[in-house]
């Protein structure tokens, strides 16, 4: 029998995760240049930004994940499909067998609970707590749809305002904390404690996106939680053409830490501004239940 708490950790954090970029028919071929311009992090940003899906309605229609930890492994697919600003929707099955389908629209949200017949629904601060990150709608349509995001998620608009940039690994590095600094604040508590009241957060996160200088999308993605010693690693990969814009085919992420597990994913059959139907049905004789 699952708990409410662990069906929806397996879903958010195997589906969720699962579905950060889209892809589709062509094959990309970007060769590293040999000298890179320097750029601000508001350029960087902006061309990012207006190389971003452009799209009303984003539908993937097919997922396949591997996920491998501490020796156990499986394999699961799924679907999502979006309405830019209003709605998200992601299925999910291990082999044949449904294990739920979750609606997020802009305040709260609605899972499907197949196993044990139950819908489940809340705000989405209820996720936020659950995974320990400010996860709004716009920061999770960001990632179902291949967008630029901070964690900082800034009050006043501002939330690439103290990211730096440089250039790494023939690419453009923008970072939420310098590496000399996260280095001191890693050694150092006191540090580290006037470094968060100084941004007014209760959990830091250094947040480095690793930037393609010819294409400007998004090849790398690792976030260090200060906190906890936990590390997420997203590498993007096999590039194709969807609407002539790049997208990952294949994305393969490592979180390293106390728990360490790896996903490879891949995704296809994706379509921009067809889809149509976007209701959400369940049996009536499910049992609903409020999370707060």
């Amino acid at each position: 029998m699952w708990t409410n708490r662990k069906f929806i950790h397996y879903f958010l954090g195997v589906i969720i995760l699962s579905f950060f970029f889209a892809s589709c028919k062509q094959t990309e071929k970007i060769a590293a240049p040999k000298r890179i311009k320097r750029y601000s992090v508001g350029r960087v940003i902006k061309m990012v930004n207006d190389n971003s899906l452009k799209y009303q309605t984003l539908s993937v229609k097919k997922a396949v994940m591997s996920y491998s930890s501490e020796g156990k492994s499986l394999s699961i697919r799924g679907s999502y499909k979006i309405s830019r600003d209003s709605i998200i929707q992601i299925y999910a099955q291990k082999l044949a067998i449904p294990v739920g389908k979750m609606e997020v629209n802009t305040d709260s949200f609605k899972l499907v609970n197949f196993l044990d017949q139950e819908l489940l629904v809340g705000k989405n601060n209820y996720l936020s707590k659950l995974l320990g990150i400010d996860l709004d709608f716009g920061m999770l349509q960001a990632l179902l749809s291949n967008k630029l995001f901070s964690l900082r998620q800034d009050s006043k608009d501002k939330d690439f305002k103290e990211f730096v940039c440089q250039i790494e690994d023939d690419m453009y590095k923008i970072s939420s904390i310098r590496d000399r600094k996260f280095k001191k604040l890693n050694k150092n508590e006191e540090k580290l404690e006037r470094y968060r009241n100084h941004l007014d957060e209760g959990h830091l996160i250094k947040q480095d996106i690793y930037i393609d200088p010819d294409s400007f999308v998004v090849r790398r993605m690792v976030l260090n939680d200060l906190d906890s010693k936990m590390g997420v690693k997203l590498e993007f990969s096999n590039f194709e053409k969807i609407m002539n814009q790049w997208f990952p085919g294949v994305i393969n992420i490592q979180v390293t830490g106390e728990k360490k597990m790896e996903l490879s994913i891949e995704l296809s059959k994706v379509s921009l501004n067809d889809e149509k139907n976007f209701g959400f049905s369940f049996s009536p004789k499910y049992k609903k239940k409020l999370l707060e």
